[in-house]
């Protein structure tokens, strides 16, 4: 790989990551080890969420510790995995389920440490971490090889398991995904050199603007609707996220293991244009690390297109799936 390409796929980390973990505190291990998840709208609302999309909540033991998903649709078509995002779940993916079971076999975990997947504060979190637990449990439990689709960070980590595990992997997906910087700075990145991570909420008021700011088209109806639900879970994580993205910037990936450069599977590179977490100009950057991809940007949409499009993101996704990818 060439230095101009190597230093691509760690911009992030070295210009805003650094910055960041300069500039803010880290959670208090106490807080960490005593955290257990909380509320009761949330579990009911997954248990009646379970129930309308006709999946099936699975788990099995991943690196030690319980891993959850979804799965279900048509068991006889090709494997299809999704990955959330960031202080997401497997839940941002509902949307979509519907117009994609019929014709594939699902796979929506929650990644580990995240949703109803166990956290433990003892256990790395980074990158390379993170997509090792992932490519085990597709071996093991998913009969592909898959589709991979990931949504921001589980885009990042679609990509690493995309090239380390070839085999397991049909086509890759990048759905707004993190991993790499573009021309220009998000919002978001902008709170992050001053230390500030808008991602994790502290009180409703925060629930709420995350939520307006990681969407785009109907951001206030979406925003109205999903924080009453969310925002009790959401809060009482604030240390463990808090924990876990400085995991995910102090764990730089390996530059001798493979990354975004060798990945061969069909490639599709999917962005809402008016994303303020990731900017839209990050296609160009994956463009020049993955020149064999395809890419489509969505005009009015942006950082969740599974929420905000589902009809749309299914359409596309559908599409290149059949035409080979």
């Amino acid at each position: 790989m060439s230095q101009h390409l190597a230093a691509a796929e760690q911009a992030f980390i070295n210009e805003i990551g650094n910055a960041f973990l300069e500039k803010s505190r880290a959670p208090h291990p106490d807080a960490l080890r005593s955290w257990r998840p909380s509320g009761v709208t949330w579990p009911l609302m997954r248990v009646l969420q379970g129930k309308v999309s006709g999946l099936q909540k699975r788990e099995a033991p991943v690196d030690g510790y319980k891993l959850v998903w979804l799965e279900g649709g048509n068991t006889d078509g090709p494997a299809v995995v999704l990955l959330h995002g960031f202080a997401a779940s497997k839940e941002n993916w509902l949307p979509l389920l519907p117009l994609l079971s019929r014709h594939y076999h699902l796979y929506v975990p929650d990644l580990p440490g995240w949703g109803e997947s166990h956290f433990s504060p003892n256990l790395p979190y980074g990158m390379d971490h993170q997509s090792s637990r992932l490519a085990h449990w597709v071996e093991h439990y998913v009969n592909g090889p898959a589709h991979i689709v990931g949504s921001s960070m589980g885009g990042a980590l679609a990509g690493f398991i995309a090239a380390r595990s070839p085999e397991h992997t049909r086509s890759l997906t990048l759905m707004n995904a993190a991993g790499a910087r573009g021309s220009r700075m998000s919002p978001f990145e902008k709170d992050l050199i001053e230390g500030r991570n808008t991602l994790v909420t502290r009180r409703f008021a925060d629930v709420m603007r995350l939520f307006t700011s990681t969407t785009h088209r109907n951001r206030y109806l979406i925003a109205s609707a999903l924080a009453p639900v969310m925002f009790g879970e959401m809060i009482s994580r604030r240390h463990v996220n808090r924990h876990m993205f400085r995991e995910l910037v102090s764990h730089t990936p390996r530059e001798d293991m493979p990354g975004f450069t060798t990945i061969t599977a069909p490639t599709f590179i999917l962005w809402g244009e008016e994303d303020r977490v990731l900017d839209v100009s990050c296609v160009d950057t994956f463009k020049q690390l993955i020149p064999h991809a395809e890419e489509k940007r969505l005009r009015g949409i942006g950082h969740l297109p599974m929420v905000e499009a589902p009809g749309l993101t299914a359409r596309y996704l559908r599409r290149f799936w059949e035409s080979g990818g």
